[in-house]
């Protein structure tokens, strides 16, 4: 089956050895497959990663010359962009470390060189810091008083500081150093309430921190193993919020290619998850991802434990990873059935007793499209007019949800036969033992 661009693109970037055999589809791409490329590598996080693999390989000859010029471009933006966070980083850190802040260095910075060879191929929004509770209200004033202004937040488990006076960037603006970026200030890293799902062990704390160098810097990390399960957590967080940027998956896929024969690490994380049923899904579902985009390879352990895993989960990771992890934003693509909502059979799994909120459909299409409908029939050249037509966000992403959620109504029939087949099949082993839900 021929794949699609952005297909291409995952698999020139995996760890598979054959992965440089997709440049010739790489360098047949039209046009209008490189003005969605684009685009789509800068949302996916995957832009510097592409271009470093590019040069890896000797192959950015075949890019147009327009596109590998802003991937240069914007690369020497970017570098510029992390030069200016890690000062600020730093200057952080130092303040926490006066005033006796109690804390631990979370994602950003100290994945790299763990989960990232180099931090300019990232494209970095904030600082995350694992703080404990006693220390907040000193944490807080250092992050205030270095020029970061409080935001809503969410979840009642973190604190939110962005840069003051700044608007939201995308594209190549968002690699600017003055692009806005966020210090996020965390108490716990998994709020289930969030999103309606079950509680799993707290795992992580600041006593478990390593001290860590980078760029010259000192500051305190996660272990590996940490490290790792934060990474897992990370990426189901967004998995349930429907949408996921695929270099986090790819990041989780140079750990495993790095460490997948690493039996300390392994049986150390084994430990950490100890009887956490869910955890240990979570943990299989993150690693099967990365391995069905990037083929990173996975560890004797996780394939022990996807063995076990109920049909709810299996099921899922058969028939519609690959799929979700493919699915077009709302801002800048249209398509007749958008996947994101298949992420719901997933989601719903892990949900607590009762349904939570951000289930329930919730939409203004009907009263924007009349609006919109309103609009075109008074003037009718707007149907031509590209300007008009992207100013219309809010319709777009209306229009793009309802579709979505179409979708997903329309896979339920064959999600419930999916489950019965695999349920039958089962060996009937379970690490939750609920039953799944639909």
């Amino acid at each position: 089956m021929k794949q699609t661009p952005t297909e291409d693109v995952v698999a020139f970037l995996s760890f598979s050895h054959d992965a440089h055999d997709h440049l010739n589809a790489i360098g047949n791409f039209s046009r209008r497959d490189w003005e969605h490329v684009r685009q789509w590598l800068d949302d996916a996080g995957l832009a510097f990663y592409f271009l470093q693999k590019l040069k890896d390989t000797n192959a950015a000859g075949i890019v147009p010359a327009p596109v590998l010029s802003r991937l240069e471009r914007n690369f020497a933006s970017n570098q510029a962009r992390v030069e200016d966070m890690a000062h600020r980083f730093n200057a952080i850190n130092n303040k926490f470390n006066n005033v006796g802040v109690r804390y631990v260095v979370v994602k950003g910075f100290s994945l790299v060189p763990r989960f990232c060879p180099l931090a300019s191929l990232r494209h970095q929004g904030d600082f995350d810091y694992l703080v404990e509770d006693p220390s907040v209200p000193a944490a807080r004033r250092v992050v205030v008083e270095a020029g970061y202004s409080s935001q809503d937040s969410v979840s009642r488990n973190e604190l939110i500081f962005v840069t003051p006076g700044a608007k939201p960037s995308r594209s190549d603006e968002q690699y600017s150093p003055q692009a806005p970026h966020a210090v996020e200030l965390h108490t716990a890293i998994w709020d289930g309430e969030m999103h309606g799902l079950q509680p799993i062990p707290e795992l992580f704390s600041v006593k478990e921190a390593r001290t860590r160098r980078w760029n010259g810097y000192v500051f305190p990390a996660q272990t590996d193993q940490d490290a790792f399960l934060l990474q897992v957590l990370h990426a189901c967080r967004h998995l349930f919020t429907q949408w996921i940027r695929m270099s986090c998956l790819l990041e989780i896929g140079y750990f495993l290619n790095q460490r997948s024969s690493d039996a300390e690490l392994w049986s150390g994380i084994g430990r950490r998850v100890q009887d956490s049923a869910i955890l240990r899904e979570f943990v299989v579902i993150a690693t099967q991802l990365a391995s069905r985009l990037f083929a990173a390879p996975v560890p004797p352990l996780i394939k022990d434990w996807e063995a076990g895993i109920r049909p709810g989960p299996r099921v899922w990771i058969e028939n519609y990873a690959r799929k979700w992890a493919f699915c077009g934003l709302p801002v800048y693509e249209f398509s007749l059935f958008p996947r994101s909502k298949l992420a719901l059979f997933l989601q719903r799994q892990y949900r607590a007793t009762s349904v939570p909120r951000s289930l329930v459909p919730q939409n203004r299409t009907p009263s924007r499209l009349s609006r919109m409908a309103s609009s075109i029939k008074k003037n009718p050249s707007l149907l031509l007019n590209g300007d008009w037509w992207k100013r219309q966000l809010p319709v777009r992403r209306s229009i793009f949800y309802a579709l979505a959620e179409a979708r997903y109504l329309c896979e339920v029939p064959r999600w419930r036969w999916l489950i019965r087949t695999s349920a039958t099949t089962s060996s009937g082993r379970s690490f939750v033992g609920t039953k799944s839900t639909s």
